[in-house]
């Protein structure tokens, strides 16, 4: 008995495997005497009830409102503001300095102003960018048939 003394095990410690299946077993005996007592009314109950749970579910999910997540992945403080006011991409962490050009800040700017105003004025580089490259197509085929 030199060295190999071994620290007392705690009483959960020694039976925690046991703890799984006697939840199983309960759940099965639960699930019997349910049965027994509601009769086989009990799976349409049971889908029903799992039908609803998942209406609700959707329900509160679609009616509660987004928040912004404003956590560095850098610094982990809450940090973060939109990189440019006039787009929704882009994050600045204003603890660390970090930058991120390309991650989502939607919710960022659903918090902080109009989101029709940006992105009204996206659509509008969107379709003046697509002009101009349209008139130049248009400029080089007239001169090409000359």
């Amino acid at each position: 008995m030199s060295s190999m003394q071994s620290q007392p095990q705690t009483f959960l410690s020694r039976w925690a495997w046991l703890l799984f299946p006697l939840l199983a077993f309960g759940a099965v005996a639960a699930t019997f005497g349910l049965l027994k007592y509601v009769g086989p009314k009990l799976p349409f109950i049971l889908l029903g009830a799992v039908i609803a749970i998942g209406l609700l579910w959707i329900l509160v999910s679609s009616l509660s409102p987004a928040k912004a997540d404003r956590t560095c992945p850098e610094c982990g403080e809450q940090g973060l503001e939109r990189l440019d006011p006039n787009t929704t991409r882009g994050v600045v962490c204003s603890s660390c300095g970090y930058v991120d050009p390309d991650i989502s800040a939607w919710y960022l700017a659903e918090d902080e102003t109009l989101l029709e105003e940006i992105v009204l004025s996206e659509r509008a580089q969107k379709r003046a960018t697509s002009n101009s490259a349209e008139s130049q197509d248009t400029t080089r085929k007239t001169t090409s048939a000359e």
